[in-house]
């Protein structure tokens, strides 16, 4: 699922894309407006982050089938450029200062994690001689993602200046957001390497396996400050729903996928239409629910 992560939630949402005691709802569903994204000029969009001021960012591919990141704000679109990166960028995430995470490919074809704030440009690498993908940042600067090479993968936390690295169980573990409590979510891929499962990790290193029940495969994606988890699921059939988890149930959509959300519970995803062009969206509540 994650290769370079939005290619890798691209393959998991475009290809293929228990222990959870929680109960699954039968999901009212906020109404809510909706909107595609798809930036111009894009074949195909992803929309994978969005902070508490509706800024949306993902990543799209163009005519030449380079792989580009976008910004969505007020209605406008803006890609973004980056001096290191070669054919591959991905935004995938954003926080309310509009500092943005997510990584490219460099000359040395190893992924890089950057940050992206005031229009200044960072490159970070976890480890050193492995590729680093940033996944999400909270308000106070703090980050998630995770690195590797061939599959071998650990997630990462950073925390100030300290970085910690962590694994369930010794399987390879891909981690997508953090919250204001440090608390993070993400996946991991025990062997023989078929399915995914999602996780909490707290903020004292305790980690949780979260799944839907009687799914095929879990991915937990996104994550607002008052612990809601958007992800999807793989159902018998071995189709893509996206879900929200929230004080301890499972709400389930017809979306195939919800990639982030913030604390006003607008969300973001990716579903391909029936002419098989995958396009990004927005959805924003109008009135509660519960």
């Amino acid at each position: 699922m994650k290769t370079p992560y939005k290619v890798s939630i691209a393959v998991a949402i475009l290809a293929t894309l228990l222990i959870s005691a929680a109960k699954v709802s039968s999901a009212q569903w906020q109404a809510s407006t909706f909107k595609l994204l798809n930036p111009p000029g894009a074949n195909y969009a992803f929309a994978f982050g969005i902070n508490n001021s509706g800024m949306v960012v993902g990543s799209y591919t163009d005519a030449h089938g380079t792989y580009r990141g976008y910004v969505y704000d007020r209605n406008e679109y803006r890609t973004i450029g980056l001096p290191e990166a070669t054919s591959f960028t991905q935004a995938n995430g954003v926080n309310d200062t509009g500092t943005i995470v997510g990584d490219f490919v460099g000359s040395d074809q190893l992924t890089h994690g950057f940050l992206l704030a005031g229009g200044r440009f960072a490159r970070y690498d976890a480890k050193r001689g492995l590729s680093t993908w940033i996944s999400g940042i909270n308000n106070v600067g703090n980050l998630t993602g995770y690195v590797g090479n061939d599959g071998n993968t650990q997630g990462f936390v950073k925390i100030g200046h300290d970085v910690t690295f962590f694994t369930f169980h010794g399987y390879a573990t891909y981690v997508f957001s953090i919250n204001a409590s440090n608390t993070t979510v993400g996946y991991f891929i025990p062997p023989p390497f078929i399915a995914s499962h999602g996780f909490i990790r707290a903020t004292s290193g305790a980690i949780r396996q979260l799944d839907y029940p009687g799914s095929l495969a879990t991915s937990c994606l996104g994550l607002n400050d008052a612990g809601e988890v958007t992800g999807y699921y793989l159902d018998s059939r071995n189709v893509s729903h996206g879900f929200t988890y929230r004080n301890g149930r499972f709400h389930a959509s017809n979306l195939p996928d919800i990639a982030g959300i913030n604390n006003g519970g607008s969300y973001v995803g990716s579903f391909t239409s029936g002419g098989g062009k995958t396009t990004g969206y927005l959805s924003t509540p109008t009135a509660t629910d519960l």
